[in-house]
């Protein structure tokens, strides 16, 4: 694997986790919402008490526009007004249901980011288990795969768009050919029990 601002590989290393349509269907729809309901869980842990908007979730934000801004400038820059965006307004929501006379309290706040974002995980597993038939790439490697994840969505996005075609043909390739190697193992490996 190449080093950490090698695009290409993050994206081969993501990829082979995820061929199938409907896999990657789960995934376009709950990565975003894994990522934005990780924001709102962290928004009460302020940094400080200098501004109710300087907390972990905007940090978050800032700090996966950023390495996403060093792995691509084009489409990197595209994620930091969304993610910054999105948590300024989580912010202001989260900072609004604790304003007196809100029926929408605090904790209702964090109880509905806590079921959106156990829910998207667990229709992600399912998509792995019953759709990829395939574990997940955050048991290889955990970090990566959550910090890729989203940026994954932006680029499968852009592909659809047609934008990097070059770069999806030669990330489809590679992962291909890893598939391809693990499955043959696989297979392999049942000859060897049925010996």
């Amino acid at each position: 694997m190449g080093g950490l601002f090698d695009l290409e590989s993050h994206l081969v290393f993501y990829r082979s986790y995820h061929f199938n349509h409907t896999n990657v269907t789960i995934h376009l729809i709950c990565i975003p919402i894994i990522l934005l309901s990780a924001i709102a869980l962290l928004l009460p842990y302020q940094l400080g008490n200098v501004s109710p908007y300087l907390n972990l979730g905007v940090l978050l934000a800032i700090g996966y526009s950023t390495f996403y801004t060093l792995l691509d400038f084009k489409l990197g820059s595209i994620t930091v007004p969304i993610l910054v965006g999105a948590s300024y307004f989580l912010s202001q929501t989260y900072i609004w249901a604790g304003t007196s006379g809100v029926e929408f309290t605090k904790d209702q706040f964090t109880k509905y980011a806590l079921v959106a974002h156990t829910s998207a995980w667990l229709a992600q597993f399912y998509g792995h288990g019953v759709h990829e038939k395939r574990a997940p790439a955050l048991l290889d490697n955990l970090l990566q795969a959550i910090v890729l994840a989203p940026f994954f969505v932006v680029f499968e996005v852009a592909f659809a768009l047609g934008f990097r075609r070059t770069l999806k043909k030669n990330m489809d390739n590679r992962a291909g050919k890893i598939v391809r190697d693990l499955k043959f193992k696989e297979a392999e490996k049942r000859r060897a029990k049925q010996i």
